[in-house]
């Protein structure tokens, strides 16, 4: 049996399905760009002219939903199946688009470059855990207009592994799948061997802004798997009690699908979602709030009952710092996602309410993921029952230390962490140096660095993706950063 956590009765699992159904018959999305707008109703959707709002009758989303695949298969740069997100497999990948970084060798909080970028990638692909990458945090030094598709291709140069990503404007989507096109046989052969997920965010509540409703439809047309993340804000720009908060989760997630299933039957999406609670008293928005934490869970069980792949920025941390706070926030989230079979795990390496990314954390994460992962395993049995010939033995050597069925099962049964993890006692600690967490972490991160030797992309694909850039780094009066 695998260890598993729910929340929500089944039956009220599907009362909330209902309800989102209702809520976009009646009341739908507003459309925020014209050209969207009009396409939707093209297609079938109840559209308002006056109040551009879209609705959805029932059995139309009923429809598209059922037109979903249940299962997602991502795979590496070089076309070979990496990661299936289907069930209750759950994978971890870094969160996404910080805007600063955590320096791990001033601990200041700065903006982040190319260089960092490049940085980060070889020590992510290094990770053990870590399943495949995201585009992390957000580089500097480049023109903003293109930092959506540079982040792409600095993962693609420097890793073989898949990567989450997206565009920040509405005409990004194009320009990025034609990159990754050039690590396929075309347009054709990226669709069916995807190597990254788009994330498309709706506007909470109930509404798709212009370049997020462009994105999915391009995601869509491109055959991109989209991760549709509503960002809800528990009491604020959301109702603050769980079910209520699901329920305008579920809708938003549901409209962003019909909408993909009508550009291409068959999309690929995932019910993903990056819920936080609104802080009455400080007015912040935490992620690791327990209540939105029971909103992510929550949502995983809908997903699942929809036979949906689910997303989830959990194992993530609100502190400023990699402190006990740190800990405990991306230790909880990480175990709880593991529990709910979450699929797609955007957190390791994330403080600050999204806002920095640290390598540090991300070293650390690796080990909780491990943690959660192992905790998730199966329990079976191993030949322990009967359990008589194992006490027996106990009793008559006073331990079971080199034991056959100790000697067999030991080196799958008990984990043994990795540096980032301290289980020695204080004599072994001194005599090792006496290493704090981030002399632990600054290890890591070299070992990373030291042990990366991934082949360089060929010349001549390095120039055709940096060709794409030029234009609008000339006109910005830009120069593109070189890489090794």
């Amino acid at each position: 049996m695998r260890p598993r956590i729910s929340i929500l009765e089944t039956s009220l699992v599907s009362r909330i399905v209902d309800e989102a159904l209702s809520i976009l018959e009646k009341t739908g999305v507003l459309i925020e760009n014209e050209h969207s707008f009009n396409r939707l109703v093209e297609l079938g959707l109840d559209g308002n002219r006056e109040t551009h709002r879209i609705t959805f009758p029932r059995k139309k989303s009923e429809e598209e939903l059922a037109k979903a695949p249940s299962s997602i298969t991502l795979h590496d740069r070089d076309g070979n199946p990496s990661a299936v997100l289907e069930g209750d497999r759950t994978h971890f990948v870094p969160a996404s688009s910080a805007l600063r970084i955590l320096d791990r060798k001033t601990q200041e909080i700065r903006e982040g470059n190319s260089k960092d970028f490049v940085d980060y990638v070889k020590i992510a692909d290094g990770m053990k855990n870590i399943d495949y990458l995201s585009t992390a945090f957000i580089p500097r030094d480049i023109p903003q207009d293109i930092a959506d598709a540079w982040r792409l291709y600095m993962v693609l140069a420097h890793s073989k592994r898949p990567v989450v990503s997206g565009a920040f404007t509405h005409y990004g989507v194009p320009r990025m799948g034609e990159i990754m096109a050039m690590f396929r046989e075309g347009r054709e052969d990226l669709i069916r061997k995807p190597m990254a997920i788009f994330t498309c965010c709706p506007n909470t509540p109930l509404r798709w802004g212009e370049d997020p409703v462009t994105n999915i439809i391009d995601c869509a047309e491109w055959g991109i798997p989209i991760e549709i993340v509503p960002v809800l804000l528990l009491g604020m720009i959301s109702p603050t009690t769980t079910v209520g908060a699901i329920v305008l989760h579920t809708a938003e997630v549901i409209s962003g699908l019909v909408i993909a299933q009508l550009i291409r039957p068959g999309a690929p999406v995932v019910f993903g979602g990056a819920t936080a609670s609104f802080h009455m008293r400080l007015m912040t928005n935490p992620m690791t709030a327990v209540e939105a934490l029971q909103v992510y869970c929550g949502y995983a069980e809908v997903a699942k009952y929809l036979k949906l792949p689910c997303q989830a920025y959990m194992a993530l941390s609100d502190s400023k710092f990699n402190d006990p706070q740190a800990g405990f926030e991306s230790g909880t989230g990480a175990f709880l996602a593991a529990l709910a079979g979450i699929n797609s795990v955007s957190g390791p390496g994330m403080l600050e309410y999204v806002n920095c990314f640290s390598l540090e954390k991300l070293a650390f994460d690796d080990e909780v993921v491990a943690h959660a992962k192992r905790f998730i395993r199966p329990v079976e049995i191993r030949d322990d029952l009967p359990t008589q010939p194992l006490i027996d033995e106990l009793v008559a050597n006073k331990h079971l230390m080199m034991s056959e069925h100790t000697l067999e099962h030991w080196p799958e049964e008990l984990y043994l962490p990795g540096p980032m993890i301290d289980r020695t006692n204080w004599d072994q600690w001194k005599m090792d140096g006496g290493k704090g967490f981030r002399e632990r972490a600054a290890d890591v991160i070299e070992e990373c660095i030291s042990n990366y030797d991934l082949e360089p992309l060929d010349a001549k694909l390095h120039t055709e993706i940096r060709t794409l850039f030029e234009t609008t780094a000339n006109d910005k009066g830009v120069r593109l950063p070189a890489f090794e």
